[in-house]
Parts: C-alpha cells; structure tokens; sequence
C-alpha cells in the first residue's frame, strides 16, 4: 500500500514515532530505576509499577496506527489473495468497513469509560509529587488520561483504516488487485 507523501504524513509520521520513542524510553528508564531500588537498595518505588502501566497503556494504542499502516499487525490475507482481483478488493472493502464500525464504538465507548473515570484519581502521581518534589500538590491526575489513550488511538487507527478503504474502493472501482500494507516497507 503506497501512503500519502503529503509532508502532513511525514509530519505525523515523525511526531508519532518520536512521540512513542520517547515514551518507550522513559517507560524503560523507570523499570530500570525501579529493578535498581526494589534489589539493589531494597527500597522498591511504589509508583513506578503504575505509571509503567499507563505509559504502556498509551504506547499500545497510539502505535497502532503506525503499525498498521506498516504492515506489522497480524493479517490473515489467505482468502483475499487467492481471489479474484475484484472479489479480493470487495472482500478488502468489508473488512475494513467492519474494522471502521469497530473502531468507532471504540472511539465513542472509550470516550464514555473515559469521562466515568474521570473522578478516580491516580495514586503514583500523588506518591511522585510527595516523593519526588517534596511536597504536598494537587489531588492527583484524573485516570481519564489514562483511559483516553483508548479514543485517541482508535481514532488514529481508523484515520489509516480510512486511508485504506479507500484505496481498496477505487481497487474496486477499477478491477484492480488491492495494495496491502507490507511489513519493512517505506509506508506513512
């Protein structure tokens, strides 16, 4: 599948890739930290393990929208490409459909669970604001910022979902054969 080579793409490309970079970094850095004081000074961080969490938790949704358009989610295309052109782009066109329909119930369900969320409180950002800085601060981050990464990434995803349809719309328009994301390629 051939992406977009709008510099909006390459923008967004680097932003997310830099963005995911330095979160998986920080996340590493914390475990680091944390495997360093629970063993080494037998005084574990007691908030580490959560924002970890959090971290992964947003990691693994904001990345699926680049992994996908390169191709590095599991696809079973057996069926697909052993079909006609046409049938195998109809086929492409459903699939897709039916992941656009999934996302958007991710998007607005998540949205919801999102806003119920957001009067518990996370416990390791009052435990890094007394720890870390001393003293006694706000009343902690909402766990909608957690839980948002669940809207965010599924509205991401289905931007790359929509680039993809299409594609496979105008396949079908055409008779062509669809172009699928491939796993190593110079995609979005």
């Amino acid at each position: 599948m051939t992406a977009p080579s709008t510099g909006i793409a390459r923008i967004y490309r680097a932003v997310m890739v830099g963005l995911l970079g330095l979160m998986m970094a920080l996340l590493f850095a914390i475990m680091c930290v944390q495997v360093f004081f629970r063993y080494g000074l037998n005084a574990s961080l007691i908030w580490a393990e959560e924002v970890c969490r959090y971290l992964l938790i947003w990691v693994s949704f904001l990345a699926c929208g680049i992994a996908y358009q390169r191709g590095e989610i599991a696809a079973m295309r057996i069926l697909v490409d052993a079909l006609p052109a046409r049938a195998a782009a109809l086929t492409a066109v459903l699939a897709d459909s039916a992941v656009l329909v999934l996302l958007g119930f991710l998007v607005v369900y998540g949205w919801r669970y999102a806003q119920f969320a957001d009067g518990q409180r996370m416990p390791a950002a009052d435990f890094i604001w007394n720890d870390i800085l001393g003293g006694s601060g706000p009343a902690g981050l909402s766990l909608f910022w957690v839980y948002v990464a669940i809207p965010v990434g599924s509205a991401l995803l289905a931007v790359h979902v929509a680039i993809h349809l299409a594609g496979c719309l105008g396949a079908l328009v055409s008779g062509a054969r669809p172009s699928f994301p491939d796993a190593g390629g110079n995609q979005l």
